[in-house]
């Protein structure tokens, strides 16, 4: 017999009746396995394992309903057609209803409505077979589906965090630059105060200390104490605002703060980084605006544009503009971050926000800048994004997004 030759199980205690349908399944070409009644039947189908089951409803030893009871719970799939007499109407129907596939009256005259009866049967098995199948495969494929979802987010989270850190240690880089020059103010000048204290003491203790020497020394200190105050001060300012904007960066939580003042610590944390360059920022706020939000988000946002604009719109100008003009509208804030750069072309547009695009591909540019400000403002901050630009008109991003945040949230 073929390997693909199906295989039916014929169950009837009337010998003529089985013949009459086994010649008839072997003209078919099927391979046909018969038992005289349902024990026999059940031993040949747990030995044969047969595509089909042909079953009589009375048969001696164990009738078709026990047959199908204990085919249908060891193998539901195999489908089961009752070869029922013309008074066993009752148990066909309880046969049908208890799994059977099919019924045919027996005795059998058009050997066609079986024929009809088996097929319908097989193709119905398979139908079922490869559904299952299709089941199976497409749960696998989500399953790897979801495995590669949780990779990339996984990859993406530790290359957001990354990102946040790579630009608070740059943060940290510029501020301690910065600072080392009112420092060094400070210390040159706490140095020459000190020799210039020095030698007045060596003049006060010889008793040589002339009126004019007197008045040259206080003339001193004064200037050398005002210069070394004032660069305290700024060093001062440098270290608080980059303390603030530091713990924002790196933490992920709430509070309330002046808008206008945040963006100037920002700013003030983020001049090294052009102050060398002909660029320039220019911030108009309404100073009156006080957000319950997360300033952190807002302080990576502005990072992420700004640097947007000198690493890829500013690329080969010498003179690059940015515009911040910030209000308030109904409880709402309008952020517009506007750049006279390069710009971008249709395509760039499209793609500005999704994740890992970049035009610097091989030169240190990961594609993340803009993707994370776009989460940022849409679910930190909760609003809502939209980006203008052209081909050598610069950029043009217009943020919106409540003053307050719900606590819930």
């Amino acid at each position: 017999m073929d390997g693909n030759t199906r295989k039916i199980l014929v169950i009837d205690d009337e010998v003529y009746v089985r013949d009459s349908i086994i010649g008839f399944l072997e003209d078919s070409d099927f391979e046909v396995i018969e038992a005289e009644n349902g024990r026999d039947g059940l031993e040949k189908f747990k030995a044969h394992d047969p595509d089909l089951i042909l079953c009589d409803l009375r048969m001696p030893e164990m009738d078709g309903l026990e047959v199908l009871a204990h085919v249908t719970e060891k193998k539901s799939e195999t489908p089961i057609i009752i070869v029922s007499g013309a008074g066993n109407i009752s148990d066909t129907v309880e046969a049908l209803r208890l799994g059977a596939w099919d019924y045919i009256i027996k005795p059998i005259h058009d050997m066609n409505v079986l024929d009809i009866a088996v097929n319908r049967a097989l193709e119905r098995k398979r139908l079922i077979q490869e559904k299952a199948k299709y089941q199976q495969d497409l749960e696998k494929a989500n399953r790897e589906l979801n495995e590669s979802l949780e990779t990339l987010e996984q990859t993406r989270d530790q290359l957001v965090q990354s990102e946040k850190m790579a630009a608070l240690g740059e943060l940290v880089a510029g501020v301690a630059h910065e600072i080392n020059t009112p420092v060094g103010v400070g210390v040159t000048a706490a140095s020459f105060l000190d020799v210039k204290t020095r030698e007045f003491s060596e003049l006060y203790e010889s008793g040589q200390l002339k009126r004019s020497e007197l008045e040259e020394y206080l003339t001193v200190v004064g200037e050398v104490s005002n210069s070394i105050l004032i660069n305290m001060e700024r060093a001062a300012e440098l270290i608080s605002g980059f303390k603030q904007v530091a713990v924002d960066q790196s933490s992920e939580s709430r509070r309330v703060f002046n808008l206008e003042e945040y963006i100037n610590e920002t700013l003030l944390s983020l001049r090294p980084r052009y102050k060398k360059t002909g660029h320039s920022i220019h911030v108009e706020c309404d100073p009156a605006i006080e957000l319950n939000s997360f300033p952190g988000a807002v302080s990576q946002i502005l990072n992420n544009l700004i640097m947007n604009s000198l690493i890829h719109g500013f690329q080969d100008m010498e003179r690059g503009r940015v515009d911040i003009h910030i209000k308030a509208e109904e409880g709402n804030v309008i952020f517009i971050y506007r750049d006279n750069g390069c710009g971008m072309d249709a395509r760039q547009r499209e793609k500005a926000f999704d994740p890992f695009f970049t035009t610097m591909r091989g030169k240190g540019g990961t594609g993340l800048g803009m993707s994370i400000v776009f989460n940022l403002v849409t679910q930190t901050l909760q609003g809502g994004i939209v980006l203008e630009t052209e081909p050598g008109q610069g950029v043009c991003i217009t943020m919106r997004f409540p003053e307050s945040i719900p606590e819930d949230e």
